[in-house]
């Protein structure tokens, strides 16, 4: 059999050729792979640059909310009655303090009155009682009784009684006889027939009194009613001036001295009104109080006309003829001591009289203790808090407007019956109106008071309006987890077309640079904490540079550092392309 021997020295050569063959492909693979890495990169975006450019920079914070108004209240009467004026109407403008409607007045205005009669008899007790408890009259008398005890203790001591004080003492004795033989005779014609006529005639001066101060003070009472609906009138007569007025103000030119004049005239006849308004009322409680005090004193007067009458019908009564004999016995009593004299018991009983005189005279001048002022200054206080709290209840009839704005809603009526509290009205004080919007924690860091504020009103076209942030809330609100602070945004209330309810979106400029370096905010790249910028080489390649940014406003951002003012910078790193140029390894 034969045997096939393959020579050695080929196998070897063949197995080198092998092996250097794998040494050139890895040599080969290591420089593509270097190739590779040093191949410059095509600009971004395919060479979309753009040039740093120096320009004005807003911040803002955007947002929306509901418009609402400065104030809206609703109006109640602060008293109770009858609806007799309403003054406005829905969608008048009005003044503050302006009266809007009234409620019938008469009982208010009565108790007013009643009130200031009250306060001056308070002030008139008080007076009496810092200057004395007695008039001049009752002084003047008790000085007197005073000056005839002294002049009767000194007759007594000096026993020089005088024919004259004989003679009067006899006279005094004999009147006060005929006194009682007056009460014990039989009644006489002529006497009953004074009686009666006395007593007619205090019967028909009752009559007559009733009737005439009644009739005097319903007068009364009707002149203050022609006065309070004449000033109703007069304050009806000015505010259409006024507001004629303010109407006309409105308009280009100035207001005519006339229109003037005519405001202040109407302004002059007002407080003529009130003026007559409180004369006819102080009138008509003079007329109540006259009647009282006339009646009491023309039926004290009947009283005693038929006290007189009854005594000459029937005779005296036992206690008057008691009375009158004791007069007749004290009257003998002191013509006897008269005719013989003094005696020391005289003396004393005339020391007596002096000092009894004398404690009676000094108790008259005496002034009041503290005790009686301090009585008498509460019951001024307590009539001055009273009459303060009737005018309140006056005033309360008529409701005015606490601050400028427009009436929105009216609820009553002439003859309506109203009540303490009862809302009347619905008044609107627009100026200004305000927006509240709510932030996150982010957008608030940046608001401020006092910031201007952009608001449109996608339901009015073309509407806009210049704000400001008015309040910023110190505190945050809590929703689902979601953190939000209130912001306040005011603004005038410049056009009638905007209404209370309607949505406004609004920009809060937080911030403007001017001259600023802008790029782009989409060449911005994160890089860490901080930015960067791709900027274009000559060879095609770029580079990173390292920025410091400013501010943004969603588009643009400012460039603090790192840039300069037309430089290039890639548009949109994010968009470029990340394949190389050129096929594969294999060409493929």
């Amino acid at each position: 059999m034969a045997t096939t021997t393959i020579p050695r020295g080929r196998a070897a050569g063949r197995g080198r050729w092998i092996a250097g063959g794998v040494a050139v492909i890895v040599l080969a693979l290591i420089a593509a792979l270097l190739v590779t890495r040093q191949a410059p990169a095509p600009a971004a975006g395919g060479g979309t640059t753009t040039t740093v450019s120096l320009g004005t920079l807003t911040a803002s914070v955007a947002g929306s909310g509901t418009i609402a108004a400065e104030q809206t209240i609703d109006l109640p009467f602060r008293a109770s009655g009858s609806v007799t004026e309403v003054l406005v109407s829905e969608g008048d403008l009005v003044a503050s303090g302006q009266p809007l409607a009234r409620i019938d007045s008469r009982d208010l205005a009565s108790q007013v009155a009643s009130a200031e009669a009250s306060l001056a008899s308070a002030r008139a007790r008080l007076e009496q009682q810092q200057a004395g408890n007695a008039t001049p009259e009752q002084v003047a008398a008790s000085q007197a009784s005073l000056d005839s005890a002294q002049a009767s203790l000194q007759r007594a001591r000096t026993n020089n009684t005088t024919a004259a004080d004989i003679a009067d003492a006899e006279a005094q004795l004999r009147s006060a006889q005929a006194k009682l033989d007056d009460l014990r005779a039989q009644p006489k014609a002529d006497a009953l027939a004074s009686a009666q006529a006395s007593y007619d005639q205090a019967v028909a001066n009752m009559q007559s009194q009733r009737t005439g101060l009644a009739v005097a003070k319903q007068k009364a009472d009707s002149a203050a009613q022609q006065a309070a609906d004449t000033l109703r009138d007069r304050q009806d007569e000015y505010s259409r001036i006024y507001w004629d007025n303010r109407e006309k103000e409105r308009r280009p030119g100035d207001l005519p001295q006339a229109d003037k004049d005519s405001e202040a005239s109407a302004l002059r006849a007002v407080g003529s009104a009130e003026e007559s308004l409180s004369q006819a009322q102080l009138a008509y409680e003079q007329a109540r109080q006259d009647e009282v005090s006339g009646v009491a004193k023309a039926e004290s007067q009947l009283r005693e006309a038929e006290t007189k009458l009854r005594v000459t019908r029937e005779g005296a009564t036992e206690a008057e003829l008691i009375q009158a004999q004791a007069s007749v016995d004290q009257a003998k009593a002191s013509l006897q001591k008269l005719r013989q004299g003094g005696t020391a018991a005289d003396v004393a009983v005339a020391q007596a009289s002096v000092a009894q005189a004398q404690a009676n005279l000094d108790q008259l001048t005496a002034p009041a203790t503290a005790s009686d002022l301090t009585i008498e200054r509460a019951s001024v206080a307590q009539a001055e808090q009273s009459l303060a709290q009737a005018r309140l209840q006056l005033e309360n009839a008529t409701l005015t407007a606490p601050f400028a704005g427009v009436v929105t809603q009216v609820d009553i009526v002439p003859g309506s019956a109203v009540g303490s509290g009862t809302p009347a009205l619905t008044l609107v004080n627009r100026d200004p109106l305000h927006v509240d919007l709510k932030l996150n924690e982010n957008d608030i860091a940046m608001v401020q008071l006092g910031q201007p504020v952009a608001l449109t009103i996608d339901a009015i076209s073309g509407w806009s309006a210049q704000g400001t942030v008015s309040y910023i809330a110190p505190a945050a609100e809590t929703t689902n987890d979601v953190v939000t602070y209130r912001v306040r945004v005011s603004f005038p209330d410049a056009d009638a077309q905007v209404k209370v309810g309607m949505t406004a979106n609004l920009e809060i400029v937080t911030a403007t640079r001017e001259g600023a370096l802008l790029v782009p905010n989409t060449a911005l790249q994160p890089k860490g904490a901080g930015r960067v910028v791709l900027v274009p080489n000559p060879d095609g390649t770029t580079r990173e540079v390292d920025v410091t940014i400013g501010l943004s406003d969603g588009v643009s951002t400012e460039i603090l550092s790192g840039l300069s003012a037309g430089e290039t910078v890639v548009a949109n790193p994010g968009a470029q392309a990340t394949k190389p140029s050129g096929g594969g390894m294999f060409g493929r």
